[in-house]
């Protein structure tokens, strides 16, 4: 029996994604609340700061779940998306906090927040084949609005971080030193900027081709049932 198949393997996996549900669903619910309450979203990253880290570092296991083959997902692919956002929770919107009210902040706070809850709800309802169509249908179609207000908003938000982040000299090693090194945190994120160019329009053609190979699959299963 494979591991991924271990009953004991399913319910860890079928836990977790539960808890991640949860865990972006209230993210969700406060960043709204906030909006209702106030009107804008002026300081709405210091009510979800703790879960929106807590939640989204969490996600660095899911690599460890590539690599001993609990899940399928490609270990890099997830790495990268994982390290992305890390970049942008702790790289970013921790050491500079003029970045919080920017217009990045609430774009990519609400975009991940609910591709989250329905991407970790659909995998822990389909450990156990639970999965109803309309959880389905929006796994793989609120993507193609998602992912790209998602992306934006961490661009922008990791964009306007640079200047600050250059006239503090934050994280910078100068020369001379022990070791005969120089490093420029604002420099390392322009590369972080310029690698989405290639790594986003991948991930986001595989989900296409993954929406059309699962609702098409859906759908004519679902026709068949019908006659």
């Amino acid at each position: 029996m494979a591991l991924k198949d271990s009953p004991i393997a399913k319910l860890y996996l079928f836990c977790y994604n539960l808890i991640q549900f949860f865990g972006w669903s209230y993210g969700l619910a406060v960043v709204l609340w906030h909006f209702v309450q106030k009107g804008h979203f002026t300081d709405v990253y210091l009510s979800v700061q703790t879960s929106v880290s807590i939640f989204q570092t969490l996600q660095l296991i899911e690599v460890v779940h590539c690599v001993v083959r609990l899940v399928p997902s490609n270990a890099f692919q997830t790495f990268i998306q994982v390290l992305s956002r890390l970049v942008v929770v702790w790289g970013i919107l921790l050491p500079v906090i003029e970045t919080r009210n920017g217009l990045g902040v609430p774009m990519l706070l609400i975009a991940w927040s609910i591709a989250e809850m329905t991407r970790y709800l659909y995998y822990a309802l389909n450990i156990y084949n639970m999965v109803p169509y309309v959880l389905t249908w929006l796994r793989y179609t609120l993507f193609i609005v998602l992912y790209p207000i998602g992306v934006s908003g961490e661009l922008i938000t990791i964009v306007s971080a640079i200047p600050y982040i250059r006239h503090r000299n934050l994280w910078a090693i100068h020369l001379p030193n022990f070791a005969n090194i120089s490093f420029y945190y604002h420099y390392l994120l322009v590369i972080v900027i310029l690698s989405y160019i290639p790594f986003f329009p991948q991930l986001y053609l595989y989900m296409i081709a993954q929406r059309k190979k699962i609702l098409g699959n859906t759908s004519v299963t679902a026709c068949h049932k019908t006659k």
